[in-house]
């Protein structure tokens, strides 16, 4: 396989040349944060193609709770598939409504209620968690079979903030959240969220970011090859280079050979602002990638990318 670049080459960044343009640009490539939204999109598509819209991974990860601890509260059992309140409500509600999931009153608490898996719900894991199994086999393909249990284990350490809970019962009769490399992943980028938010909450998103560091690297680039270097799919990167745009913070100008195109340039205004805004991003993957040693966040960055990019593949 080849190496990706590591966790320090991401941090310390590329130096851009000519024009106006920011003094540091970080490689997307070798980012965690963005590594991990890649990952999780890639995850989201081959559950997609596997599930085919019979079940969503919110949902089999609350189902999978309950099943491997039964009596679970809708806040615990929440909790342990990693969402927050809001969604668990929703979840809980639309399995209700499928009827695979029902409230019972717990007989130490009148006041609490538990959730239950149903009969229906024992009969569908049956035929759903072969798929589910699939979809984390799929995700983790692209590794060497000898990289594969440390490249969960690492995740599992960057998901849990250095404390991931125990291992499943062997005898575990559904995927269990905790070792799941796709649970895992969405888990690490509501880690890298919430270090974003703390540090950045307010003054751009990841996903703008992203196509401010495409643009950096490639002045002029245009709109479409601006969305595939910051994994962003086609209506996505439209709404951020209009938001962009209208901050002032874009340049937008007709491409000379094609009319039909549009090249995007920073201003000077969004250069400012990335070169005061880059040190705290890059503060955000070392706090992500925290729980791991130099030669563990060069390991998980590797595989990471390869994942997303293909054994050879690149940004």
């Amino acid at each position: 396989m080849a190496e990706a670049p590591g966790a320090a080459a991401a941090l310390a960044g590329v130096r851009s040349s000519g024009g106006v343009a920011p003094s540091t640009i970080p490689q997307l490539d070798a980012t965690a944060g963005h590594l991990v939204r890649r990952a999780q999109q890639v995850h989201t598509a081959i559950w997609s193609e596997e599930l085919d819209g019979h079940l969503t991974s919110p949902q089999y990860a609350l189902v999978s709770a309950l099943r491997n601890t039964p009596g679970l509260d809708q806040r615990t059992a929440g909790a342990t598939a990693s969402l927050d309140k809001s969604t668990a409500a929703d979840v809980v509600a639309r399995l209700e409504r499928d009827g695979w999931v029902h409230r019972v009153q717990d007989p130490l608490d009148g006041r609490r209620k538990t959730l239950q898996l149903t009969k229906i719900a024992g009969a569908a894991l049956n035929g759903v968690t072969p798929r589910v199994q699939n979809v984390q086999r799929r995700l983790l393909e692209p590794l060497r079979p000898d990289e594969r249990d440390d490249f969960v284990r690492l995740l599992a350490r960057v998901a849990y903030a250095g404390d991931p809970p125990p291992m499943p019962r062997p005898d575990a009769q559904v995927v269990s959240v905790s070792t799941a490399p796709g649970h895992l992943v969405r888990r690490s980028e509501q880690v890298h969220g919430a270090l974003w938010a703390a540090r950045i909450d307010g003054v751009i998103t990841p996903p703008q970011y992203a196509v401010l560091c495409a643009i950096a690297a490639n002045d002029g680039v245009d709109q479409s090859t601006a969305g595939d270097i910051a994994s962003l799919d086609k209506t996505s990167v439209a709404g951020v280079v209009r938001r962009l745009a209208r901050r002032g913070w874009l340049l937008v100008e007709p491409d000379a050979s094609d009319g039909r195109r549009k090249r995007l340039s920073l201003s000077a205004v969004a250069v400012a602002m990335f070169d005061e805004v880059t040190p705290q991003v890059l503060a955000v993957q070392r706090e992500l990638l925290a729980p791991l040693d130099d030669d563990e966040q060069r390991r998980l960055i590797g595989r990471l990318h390869t994942i997303c990019y293909g054994p050879t593949g690149s940004a």
